[in-house]
């Protein structure tokens, strides 16, 4: 009896084949949907498709507050209140320095800040403003 190829739909001869998903696969074809990276200790599935680590949590898990874009359990993140960002994300939206642990901030609203200077700056100009008329 002939055994097909999940990923491939051709016949499997060789010595060896995998069971991924309840399903015979050639070891080429098990392949990550997203990065096409042959997958040969671990993946991840979502609605009958196969990803490797890093894709599966870029597209499913945490989202950047910054960004939108999945953060992969590799990236190196920064976490002010509850929103979680890329480490190159999280910038001033004033003057876009990248803010540092430790750094003081000031959110405009959930997902928005500004440094400490540029806060500073901010209510000077507007001091000024106001004394002008």
């Amino acid at each position: 009896m002939l055994v097909f190829c999940a990923g491939c739909n051709c016949p499997i001869v060789d010595r060896f084949l995998l069971k991924v998903l309840d399903q015979t696969w050639h070891s080429n074809c098990v392949q990550c949907h997203e990065c096409r990276c042959t997958l040969t200790e671990k993946c991840f599935s979502r609605d009958g498709q196969l990803f490797c680590k890093d894709d599966f949590f870029r597209r499913f898990g945490t989202k950047c507050s910054g960004c939108s874009q999945g953060i992969a359990p590799s990236d190196l993140v920064r976490r002010a209140r509850d929103q979680v960002y890329h480490v190159t994300c999280f910038n001033c939206v004033v003057c876009g320095k990248q803010l540092s642990t430790g750094d003081q901030l000031y959110f405009l609203d959930e997902n928005q800040f500004i440094c400490k200077n540029d806060y500073c700056n901010s209510k000077v100009l507007a001091d000024i403003f106001i004394r002008e008329f």
